[in-house]
């Protein structure tokens, strides 16, 4: 016998009656779909706590892991899941963690810590008379000259006057390099770009630096610092830049005076721990470096 609807409601409940089985299948086969193996992904960031030991603190961002091996690549291991470890040996080191959820692992391999350029260094020289002078640059944590006015070498060997001026010609030995970045990112000011040359012009003259010497700063760097509404301001002085790059002259000056701004553009302001300024001395046979780097 062959059904024949009555009426149109007995349509309408048969048709909703197939669209529920319907569904129901697809929901059934869709559940048995989703189904899903939640994999392990390996992940780590890291930042520099102490820039005077090389202090290195690991945050993990694995997914789906229980465990994690960590190689620091200089003989140390760690089980821990955020460790803090000093390294021991040249900069850098190829770091490797791997995030482990049974027999499901996942590995990550990064350089610590990261190169990064500093910019224009400008090395002024004020000796009380005439010298010869020589002066090498080096590198203990590992890093190296990539630019170099009067040409480097193996180092520079230069004639100064009382004045500043070297070999009759240059105002200042000029060179930038890479080096592994351990400067220090916790302290220092927030900037509008606006508002940079007149911080610079005060903050720099409280460092004790010339008038001429804080001109050469701000003409070649304010020109450069548009693309960001505002710039976040980090002060290195001899502490950790020593650490880093170090000056080794031929005759020992009575004050060596080292500034490096970090610079990091952002496009809101943003609350800072500002660091002291201690006025640097310009006293017998001295010396004053300015330099930059940008991250």
């Amino acid at each position: 016998m062959v059904y024949k609807p009555r009426n149109i409601f007995d349509m309408k409940n048969l048709f909703y009656l197939v669209l529920l089985a319907t569904t129901s299948v697809m929901f059934l086969c869709g559940c048995e779909k989703e189904e899903k193996t939640f994999k392990v992904k390996a992940c780590f960031s890291y930042h520099v706590t102490e820039n005077i030991t090389g202090e290195v603190q690991f945050n993990n961002c694995s997914e789906n892991a229980q465990e994690f091996m960590w190689d620091f690549g200089d003989s140390a291991t760690s089980s821990e899941k955020e460790p803090k470890h000093i390294f021991e040996g040249d900069f850098p080191f190829l770091v490797s963690l791997i995030a482990i959820n049974g027999n499901d692992r996942d590995t990550i391999i990064l350089q610590v810590p990261e190169q990064i350029v500093v910019y224009k260094p400008n090395i002024y020289i004020y000796p009380i008379n005439p010298i010869k002078l020589g002066l090498e640059i080096t590198f203990p944590l590992g890093g190296s000259i990539t630019e170099s006015i009067p040409e480097y070498n193996n180092g520079w060997f230069v004639n100064v006057d009382t004045n500043g001026m070297i070999d009759n010609k240059f105002n200042y030995l000029f060179y930038e390099s890479i080096q592994p970045n351990i400067f220090q990112y916790n302290k220092g000011w927030c900037i509008a770009q606006a508002d940079l040359k007149t911080f610079f012009e005060k903050n720099m003259a409280l460092y004790n630096f010339s008038k001429n010497e804080i001109t050469d700063f701000t003409e070649y760097w304010v020109p450069k610092l548009i693309e960001s509404e505002y710039y976040l301001i980090y002060p290195q002085t001899n502490e950790i830049i020593d650490k880093i790059i170090q000056l080794n002259f031929s005759i020992q000056p009575n004050e060596v005076n080292r500034l490096f701004y970090g610079i990091v553009g952002i496009n809101m302001y943003t609350e800072i721990e500002e660091p002291p300024v201690v006025k640097f001395n310009r006293n017998g046979f001295y010396i004053m470096e300015w330099g930059v780097f940008i991250k």
